[in-house]
């Protein structure tokens, strides 16, 4: 299946997901593309039979802000092929089910994320499970396999580093900013800035800023285990996965006592979903009382100001299909969390 898609510039003021129809199932959360960013046009191509999978799908494409994404680009999701297996083809005549497989070392990728402040160039392709970090830039033409690192230039098939835009020390000063994140009056105060080479000076003013407000996160009380994994709940979003990954973390972990998944629930979505948080814990009651596991689970509930500050306290963060899954991918870098696509089957 391939689906075009383009986003203007200067339509796009404020973070936007884009639903489509597919497969004739209504309204699916596709595309997620943030404040001011613009896709000159591109397409997403997925597999023709596997775009959803025992009613599941795990394409998923997000941009953050101030993003940049030239003519021609292609991000690639879901086309992967099990070369474990003894044939890479596909035909009736091996197997009556057409569902994969995705049992031993297979795994489908379907996730891509762009953060902010990127520019692809024309005729970029994007492979699934990569992630293009805050500031970076590909150019044109490139083939991107692995994760581009902040403000790193990039280049060729398969892409690599050409050089960064920045020293790292400007680097590593901008990624505590975080200027894409400011709201928009801040950036019109100081839009004399961003047209500006004058790097060093926006730094000097900003920076202390910056750490000064990092300063006053406080910390959560939270225990934490050797390996700890932290999930936002989704329970309101269209095709959540919340169920999906409650019932692999429990398969992949059911013997580990080292390892907890914490289910982090917004205070005011507790307040609002009652029903649903009951379900929750029902739906965890049921699964303890079947599978006897050892792994710990801790539901969690605290305000959107906690949110930062528990990515202190975990090792992996588990992404959704959420219009904040690039802020979060930006918080779990800062923290040294490992990040895992909550979308690509199996999760781990």
């Amino acid at each position: 299946m391939i689906v075009k898609l383009a986003v203007p510039a200067w339509t796009n003021r404020e973070t936007k997901m884009f639903y489509f129809n597919v497969e004739n199932r209504a309204s699916f959360p596709l595309i997620c593309v943030g404040r001011d960013s613009y896709l000159a046009d591109g397409l997403i191509t997925t597999g023709a039979n596997f775009t959803f999978s025992q009613g599941y799908a795990v394409h998923n494409l997000h941009v953050g802000q101030f993003s940049s994404i030239g003519h021609c680009s292609n991000f690639t999701v879901g086309l992967g092929h099990n070369y474990f297996n003894l044939t890479t083809g596909v035909s009736e005549l091996f197997k009556e089910n057409i569902e994969p497989d995705y049992e031993g070392n297979y795994k489908e990728k379907g996730q891509i994320l762009i953060q902010n402040d990127v520019w692809l160039g024309h005729n970029v392709t994007i492979m699934p499970g990569v992630i293009i970090h805050n500031g970076a830039v590909v150019a044109a033409n490139s083939h991107v396999v692995k994760d581009v690192p902040p403000y790193a230039v990039v280049g060729g098939n398969p892409a690599k580093i050409i050089k960064y835009r920045f020293s790292k020390e400007i680097i590593d000063k901008l990624l505590t900013i975080q200027w894409w994140n400011w709201s928009d009056d801040k950036i019109k105060e100081n839009n004399e800035f961003f047209k500006s080479q004058d790097i060093t000076t926006f730094c000097n003013k900003f920076y202390d800023e910056a750490l000064d407000n990092n300063r006053k996160i406080k910390d959560v009380e939270i225990s934490k285990l050797e390996n700890t994994y932290l999930f936002f709940m989704d329970f309101t979003d269209p095709y959540a996965i919340w169920k999906r990954v409650v019932r692999e973390f429990v398969r992949k972990f059911k013997s580990k006592e080292d390892c907890l998944l914490i289910l982090y629930i917004d205070k005011e979505s507790s307040n609002n979903n009652v029903e649903l948080i009951n379900s929750l814990h029902q739906f965890i009651h049921e699964l303890s009382t079947a599978e006897n596991f050892k792994c710990s689970i801790n539901v969690y509930t605290s305000t959107k100001e906690s949110e930062r500050a528990i990515f202190k306290k975990v090792d992996y963060f588990i992404t959704n299909r959420s219009k904040y899954t690039i802020l979060y991918s930006e918080y779990a870098y800062e923290n040294n969390v490992k990040i895992i696509s909550g979308v690509d089957i199996p999760i781990f």
